[in-house]
């Protein structure tokens, strides 16, 4: 889809790009480090659901990809203006909020409009230490049947599942265990999508069975799988999520990247 507005750019314009548009020159811009970078190459390599645009398709100065889930985080890359970055926002938050990661002292700062609606903070966890044994956390207890999720099983995971562009390919790019109680999915995990042999890891777990450490169970199920194909796994959460952040450590993240989290939420629907 072509999408064009009025910014104030030289070109006075916003081209929304296909799958099928990207080139080298677009992914060169692509952040390589940062708060969840990795999720930019998933929007880029379709494995993802987001929005991709820039300035120029065949020769871009600038890009902008945006999660189009969870908090609608936005991935900025090449030579922006503060001007036309709000109003990128401003246009990609009419329809999801805008949510950017920010590094202590990061550039990006010098760009972004003021006053978001929310100033907070995540981390980032990686680099599993193998020193640290899974095996001993995935033994369900008892009434429950560890299983992996497969395609009969996905359509019951709560988060269908994590960060996937659709369910007919979400198996091919990511796995993931479960907890059952009978038929019933009452925890589970996710590790997807695969970029470059790294997945990020997300959980769930029903709300009358927590407090259990369901989620440890099929988090180090999960893992060991991974590191069983050779795949390394990451783990995102926000700072105030502190039931996530000791589940993350007593898994053997050894890696913290703490990081600030602007927010602008999704505009009024003006109807």
């Amino acid at each position: 889809m072509w999408l064009r507005l009025s910014v104030r750019l030289d070109r006075e314009i916003v081209i929304e790009l296909s799958l099928q548009q990207v080139t080298l020159a677009l992914r060169a811009l692509c952040p390589t480090q940062g708060p969840t970078y990795r999720r930019c190459f998933a929007v880029l390599d379709g494995v993802a659901p987001g929005r991709i645009a820039t300035d120029d398709a065949a020769a871009p100065t600038w890009l902008v990809v945006q999660e189009s889930f969870d908090d609608g985080t936005l991935f900025l890359g090449g030579a922006l203006e503060p001007e036309p970055v709000a109003e990128l926002i401003e246009l990609f938050r009419q329809t999801i909020g805008v949510t950017i990661g920010l590094l202590p002292d990061d550039p990006l700062l010098a760009v972004l409009p003021p006053n978001p609606d929310y100033d907070g903070g995540a981390i980032d966890f990686e680099e599993r230490a193998p020193e640290v044994a899974l095996e001993r956390l995935v033994q369900p207890p008892d009434g429950l049947r560890l299983a992996r999720i497969d395609a009969e099983l996905l359509p019951r995971c709560a988060w269908g599942p994590w960060m996937i562009t659709n369910m007919e390919t979400a198996l091919d790019h990511g796995l993931g265990y479960c907890l059952l109680d009978g038929e019933q999915v009452v925890s589970e995990a996710f590790a997807g999508s695969n970029v470059g042999g790294l997945l990020e890891m997300g959980t769930i777990i029903h709300a009358d069975y927590r407090g259990r450490g369901l989620g440890t169970v099929v988090c180090a199920r999960t893992i060991l799988e991974c590191e069983r194909l050779g795949h390394r796994t990451w783990w995102n959460t926000a700072l105030t999520n502190v039931a996530s952040m000791g589940l993350a450590r007593k898994l053997g993240y050894r890696v913290e990247r703490p990081y600030r989290v602007l927010a602008w939420f999704q505009a009024p629907d003006p109807r």
